[in-house]
């Protein structure tokens, strides 16, 4: 797996002098931004990286250091925000994901059998909120409705954004390679 940041440092030092020109309109550093994170976006699917969680504020770390000092002042605190409001601490932004993961992993060897999908894989990982998706668009106390959960789960499931497809496709990788834990083999 290649460093995202070798990979598409032809992007990077593209626009970092745009980015450093932009100096406090926060706007253009925006559009910047998005712009940087649609090419890296449209090169991804050529290269074989593992991208960070939270792709715009790597980006901004990346060209922290090119910044003066009191413009890396103002970069800090808006990158420290973006992480509160995104509920992520600046150190690791993946450590949700892997929680998130490793509390869903299913534990009955008999759910491995098939193997997973990031359709199957996000059922488990995000059934909180794929069962409050379903409460909300049928009523649940009926039996006779029970059909339309597959149609209303395959909403759910095209409602979702890409970053969570994408860690839904990585965790049934991880699964599928994993196999079940090792306490449901012994028992």
């Amino acid at each position: 797996m290649s460093d995202w940041k070798q990979v598409y440092s032809g992007i990077l030092s593209s626009h970092a002098g745009k980015y450093k020109e932009a100096r406090g309109n926060s706007k253009l550093r925006n559009e910047i931004l998005a712009e940087v994170k649609a090419k890296i976006l449209q090169h991804e699917l050529l290269e074989s990286v593992d991208l960070p969680h939270n792709l715009r504020v790597a980006i901004r770390m990346e060209y922290l250091p090119q910044l003066d000092p009191q413009d890396q002042e103002e970069e800090i605190a808006v990158m420290q925000h973006i992480l509160v409001a995104t509920g992520k601490r600046q150190e690791d932004t993946g450590e949700c994901e892997d929680a998130r993961e490793e509390q869903a992993r299913p534990t009955k060897a008999g759910d491995y059998k098939r193997g997973f999908t990031a359709f199957t894989s996000a059922q488990w990982i995000f059934k909180e909120e794929m069962d409050s998706y379903d409460r909300e668009r049928r009523d649940t106390k009926d039996q006779k409705t029970i059909g339309e959960r597959t149609r209303i789960v395959q909403q759910w499931w095209e409602s979702l954004s890409d970053d969570r497809k994408a860690e839904a496709g990585r965790v049934a990788e991880k699964w599928n390679k994993l196999g079940a834990p090792k306490q449901t083999h012994d028992s």
